[in-house]
């Protein structure tokens, strides 16, 4: 049987890698693709001075694989994902590699002169890593960027070419490319701004360059604000709360006793506290707090009454449920008895049947075209 958690370095050299949270052994899902490999191979072959070697910061390594490959040069990383915190970090210690600083300030984008990037999926996330790295304290300051060679397109390059004069495209190797880009544009001409902000029902919301649907109010989450439950001196938490907007809506309409909003996007808790504070929540006499955190691995067991979600059903690009599965399984272990979870989920996913083998009792509260809100107890 191939063994697809081995990444191999070289003839006399490996690496074990695994997902967060770690699948089966005969799992066929890598914590790395090509792409991970030619960045890290690249720097070691191309960039020859030991200094700006010892200064990398490495952005958007899912699950640890650059990190690792590159464990010799002692790398920064920074992470938006608690996920990709959490897998790196275990992914180290497997190896027995030494530790790395890992940054989720944003402003940590400005402070190297060497910054290795996965492309992420999200071109608005890219855009700002762009530019933050344009602001960098170093104005020779270079970009390594790596994606597969399907993912590096003209609206790719065209962005690197705003913010860099010099932008080198590589040739296809292994179905991946890169792109180097340094000498920084005097005068970038854009019109991005790190934060959109839009309203809805007399709220300010404010989105941050990597939350979920951050230019409009998602179509899952405006079905189930029609179907919120009563929430009055109940603790609530709202799971996977991208920019808050249940959790908001709750606090403006009802009184609770307490809300956590949760998220494993570092850019998803800043555009919380972001809204609570534009929105005149931080004076509130309601119990508030932010929990950046692995589904809800770090909430105590039995300390909430209704959690409200609308869990994400992608991992990077792979579509899959075990995030779903985790997150209904850590809100049994939390909620008291008689407690809720209330959820939004598109209907082919099959949440129903699933919540039926953690919950006592599962009920369909509504359906459109596409969503369906799930109510499920425990008893």
């Amino acid at each position: 049987m191939q063994n697809n958690h081995l990444y191999t370095i070289n003839d006399s050299e490996s690496l074990t890698l695994w997902r967060f949270p770690k699948q089966a052994d005969d799992s066929p899902l890598q914590a790395w693709d090509t792409a991970d490999k030619l960045l890290a191979e690249y720097v070691l072959s191309n960039i020859a001075e030991k200094d700006r070697l010892n200064s990398a910061l490495i952005v958007n390594d899912n699950f640890g694989a650059v990190t690792c490959h590159l464990n010799q040069i002692s790398p920064s990383v920074f992470t938006d994902s608690k996920v990709s915190e959490l897998a790196t970090t275990k992914n180290i210690e497997l190896n027995n590699l030494a530790p790395v600083k890992i940054e989720t300030d944003t402003e940590a984008l400005k402070n190297y002169p060497l910054v290795l990037v996965k492309l992420p999926k999200n071109l608005d996330f890219l855009q700002f890593i762009l530019q933050q790295a344009h602001q960098s304290q170093f104005q020779d300051v270079e970009i390594i960027a790596v994606a597969k060679a399907t993912d590096i397109n003209k609206s790719v390059v065209k962005l690197f070419n705003r913010y860099f004069e010099n932008v080198e495209v590589s040739l296809a190797k292994r179905k991946s490319r890169t792109i180097k880009a340094s000498g920084k544009q005097k005068s970038p001409y854009t019109s991005f701004q790190a934060w959109q902000k839009w309203q809805h029902n007399e709220l300010d919301i404010y989105n941050a360059s990597n939350v979920f649907s951050r230019s409009s109010l998602d179509l899952g989450a405006s079905f189930l604000l029609d179907y919120i439950p009563n929430t009055a001196n109940k603790d609530v938490i709202d799971l996977a709360c991208g920019n808050g907007i249940l959790g908001l809506s709750i606090l403006k309409t009802q009184t609770p006793n307490s809300v956590i909003f949760s998220d494993e996007s570092h850019m998803a808790i800043d555009s919380v506290t972001k809204n609570l504070n534009s929105n005149g929540f931080e004076n509130s006499n309601i119990k508030i707090s932010t929990i950046w955190q692995d589904c809800l691995t770090e909430t105590e067991d039995e300390s909430a009454d209704i959690i409200i979600c609308n869990p994400p059903f992608h991992q990077q690009k792979t579509i899959t449920d075990h995030i779903a599965l985790q997150m209904f399984n850590d809100a049994q272990r939390v909620l008291r008895k008689g407690g809720e979870l209330r959820l939004v989920g598109n209907q082919h996913l099959g949440y129903f049947q699933k919540l039926l083998t953690i919950f006592d009792d599962v009920k369909v509260l509504a359906t459109n075209d596409k969503f369906v809100i799930i109510s499920a107890t425990k008893n």
